[in-house]
């Protein structure tokens, strides 16, 4: 009696499927005593030496010699004020006079900045031709003795062609520097999230 092929290959792909499967028994079991002997096995640790840092007495005198100079108090109370006195020249608009802002904030910024005031064309826009501040709050951004970033959140009001008005809030960064004594604007942008990380 003749089997036909089809059992023969069926037989043949069994037995090879319990091969496999026999010998992936030994092979883990072979694995689970190497990994078994690798513990029981003392690790040896190679010790290595360590250098302690400690400062000389000259490094440690030079340490507190050296004061970390901070804005004092007067300082960010003066640019507190100073801020929100160029805002409310710089901020408001309004279309039929757009240049109005030039000449009063004059003298809030440095000369560099009112130099690059001079080049800027404002104009109204389809939705706006009529800006007003309302308020402005501020946070120290970066802080130094001679130059200060600070961001400045300025709630402020749209009037448009047409009477009606909205609020909205300008977010701006703003750059002091001391000057001859004065702390002056010297550069302003608009804030994004690149500037808040």
């Amino acid at each position: 009696m003749k089997w036909p092929v089809k059992t023969w290959i069926g037989g043949i792909i069994a037995l090879g499927m319990i091969a496999l499967l026999i010998g992936s028994i030994f092979e883990g079991n072979r694995i689970e005593q190497e990994q078994a002997a690798e513990k029981q096995q003392p690790v040896a640790q190679e010790k290595q030496s360590v250098r302690k840092y400690t400062p000389n007495e000259e490094a440690v005198s030079e340490k507190k010699a050296e004061e970390v100079k901070v804005p004092t108090e007067e300082m960010q109370t003066e640019i507190q004020k100073v801020i929100p006195e160029f805002l409310k020249v710089y901020v408001p608009f309004n279309a039929a006079s757009p240049d109005d802002f030039l000449k009063k904030s004059k003298p809030y910024v440095s000369e560099n900045l009112y130099k690059a005031l001079e080049q800027e064309q404002r104009r109204g826009t389809l939705t706006s031709v009529k800006t007003k501040m309302i308020n402005v709050e501020l946070e120290p951004q970066q802080e130094g003795l001679e130059e200060q970033w600070w961001n400045a959140d300025i709630e402020v009001e749209h009037t448009d062609q047409e009477g009606k008005t909205t609020s909205s809030t300008l977010a701006y960064i703003i750059k002091v520097k001391l000057v001859d004594g004065k702390w002056k604007i010297d550069d302003l942008g608009v804030r994004s999230r690149a500037w808040n990380p």
